[in-house]
């Protein structure tokens, strides 16, 4: 297993690079498809007039500003991720919406200087710090007393068939895949309650609640199905997979994908059950 400090410069490579870059370009559908976890985890975090917000791993911004609207400008939002180009995405958002209590940041929330805060939320951005103990811990130390944190993780991949479905289906046509370790940085970090409540107590906050989300993600943004399968193979896991694969098996792979959505399209929407996990606890 990639020890900490390996997984973090993974990921500012990653995001600093091709993947940030796409995961802007798609932010848009991505919006559109996360809407209603999005407004759950709003709803959660129920963030109030004048307080200070921290968003970790704030991407491109949908959650930050959703946060400054609910704070108001006596209140205060940090923004924070490793990745310019969605940091610039968000900005630019911002700007546009005549947003100026927002602070975007480009540093690791598990080092930065900040704070301090009255709430903490991500979007699923906490699941891939490499040492989790460590960078939560970091967080709470920012965190006034009586703080709150409130955060959205996925829920087991069996959970997720928007994410399964078209892993299924690129599966016969690229090499097995090792198994990942358990809980180890990645989608599923906090699958598992019982792992995320160790880390968390671990790091200082106190007895964490959870409480489930179930609901169908319309993968396409109701744009229709050939959006849909350009969504799967752009971004996220399945994207890691395909791109150090050659053009016939991407073709091949594509095509798979489209076949095994195209049984799960409703007009122009192909809606797939998902699962998350919401996460609160205090300072």
């Amino acid at each position: 297993m990639a020890n900490a400090a390996e997984v973090n410069a993974d990921m500012l490579s990653f995001w600093n690079g091709a993947g940030g870059n796409i995961w802007v370009e798609r932010q848009a559908h991505t919006d559109i498809t996360l809407q209603p976890v999005t407004d759950a985890l709003l709803a959660f975090a129920a963030p109030q007039p004048g307080e200070r917000v921290l968003d970790v791993g704030c991407g491109c911004g949908a959650v930050t500003l959703d946060m400054a609207r609910a704070v108001g400008p006596e209140g205060s939002v940090v923004g924070i991720d490793i990745s310019g180009p969605m940091l610039a995405e968000g900005r630019r958002r911002s700007d546009a919406a005549g947003i100026v209590h927002v602070d975007w940041r480009q540093e690791d929330a598990a080092s930065a200087q900040f704070g301090p805060f009255d709430l903490v939320v991500s979007a699923f951005g906490t699941m891939f710090f490499g040492d989790p103990v460590a960078a939560f811990s970091h967080i709470r130390a920012a965190t006034a007393p009586g703080g709150r944190l409130a955060m959205v993780c996925w829920a087991p991949l069996g959970e997720n068939q928007w994410m399964e479905v078209p892993m299924d289906a690129v599966r016969p046509h690229i090499p097995p895949r090792p198994s990942g370790a358990p809980n180890s940085p990645g989608m599923f970090a906090f699958a598992d309650p019982a792992y995320a409540a160790e880390v968390l107590a671990a790091a200082g906050w106190r007895t964490p609640r959870f409480e489930k989300l179930s609901l169908d993600l319309d993968i396409a943004a109701g744009r229709g199905l050939a959006e849909a399968v350009a969504q799967s193979t752009l971004i996220g896991a399945v994207n890691s997979w395909l791109r150090p694969q050659s053009d016939e098996v991407k073709a091949a792979a594509t095509a798979s994908i489209r076949a095994a959505l195209a049984g799960h399209a409703a007009g122009d929407s192909v809606p797939l059950p998902c699962a998350c996990w919401l996460i609160g606890s205090e300072a």
